[in-house]
């Protein structure tokens, strides 16, 4: 197997494995929505107060739905570029053929978008997490780690369903960080890729 298609392999192993990782961020953060009737988690606040004889969070300053709505846009975005890339790259693997340096300039400048925008997003889901982990572990609370919460239901509201929560914000934190690190490697792959370099210097 020569370098080229050593080269074209791992883009498509690196595709796929992004394209696995984009269902871990839009599914369970759509679900999670779901599951609290609309409202975002990520960055929310609340203070703990006794209710019926047990310690709710209550005074919910939910965070912003901008938050959710990006991180499952990027999620489908990466989803789709991946099937598009995974496809390109196996028919040039299968016949044999390399990308013109147009295609891979192209391609080279998609990936580091993408791994910029996947950069952000992630951020978004750790920072966001991490704040609403402080809220649900904070004075009053009954819960010493998030862990905790997995398995308890700690709102008073009918409408919203909190077991999965821990499972689900997880979840798409691994497959944002995943992708991040893919499309990361696929910016340098790419940055290898002698038609690309002669682009730049031609710049």
């Amino acid at each position: 197997m020569g370098m080229g298609n050593i080269l074209l392999l791992s883009q498509v192993i690196a595709f796929l494995v992004s394209f696995l990782g984009s269902f871990f961020i839009f599914i369970p953060v759509s679900i999670n929505l779901q599951e609290f009737d609309g409202h975002c988690l990520l960055g929310a606040k609340g203070t703990w107060n006794f209710s019926s004889g047990n310690v709710m969070l209550m005074d919910i300053k939910w965070g912003l739905h901008s938050d959710c709505g990006f991180s499952i846009f990027i999620g489908i975005v990466a989803m789709i570029l991946s099937v598009f890339f995974i496809v390109w790259q196996s028919v040039n693997l299968f016949k044999n053929t390399d990308s013109s340096w147009v295609d891979a300039f192209v391609t080279c400048v998609i990936c580091i978008i993408m791994c910029l925008l996947l950069f952000i997003c992630s951020l978004i889901l750790s920072v966001g997490y991490h704040r609403w982990c402080k809220t649900l572990t904070g004075y009053n609370s009954p819960f010493s780690r998030c862990e905790e919460t997995e398995m308890n239901e700690f709102i008073i509201d009918s409408n919203i369903y909190t077991r999965n929560m821990f499972s689900e914000l997880n979840m798409a934190q691994f497959g944002a960080w995943l992708c991040y690190i893919m499309l990361h490697v696929l910016t340098v792959v790419y940055s290898l890729v002698p038609g690309c370099v002669i682009l730049c210097y031609r710049c």
